[in-house]
């Protein structure tokens, strides 16, 4: 497999979505569905990306150990009615914030990037 792709989705049906997306790519992937699981997955390791629900998070990803300094393609999606959770994730180190009915075109092409390098 090319890397690994960390998910926070408590939506099951959703995160099914984005698992697709990152085994076509040749990507491992590990869904994550409540924050103390994802605390202690980031604990363990460093992923190659980690997509995060942003409205799932309840405004408090700021508390999460991200890996920041590049050492991981920091994802995140929202609602699209909130544009403020985005401004805020963007401030915070996240590289790309997308509203979540954009979410698997852009995914479909950075995982095809990551699944290649």
């Amino acid at each position: 497999m090319g890397g690994r792709v960390l998910v926070f989705e408590p939506d099951l049906m959703f995160s099914s979505n984005i698992e697709s997306l990152s085994r076509r790519s040749n990507l491992s992937v590990e869904v994550k569905v409540t924050i103390d699981e994802l605390v202690q997955a980031l604990r363990a390791s460093t992923p190659t990306a980690l997509v995060i629900n942003l409205d799932a998070t309840g405004g408090d990803f700021k508390s999460l150990p991200l890996p920041l300094h590049g050492s991981c393609k920091l994802i995140g999606y929202y609602s699209h009615v909130d544009s403020e959770l985005a401004k805020d994730a963007l401030e915070n180190g996240f590289q790309v914030v997308i509203p979540r009915r954009a979410l698997a075109g852009k995914l479909s092409d950075m995982f095809r990037e990551f699944g290649s390098s």
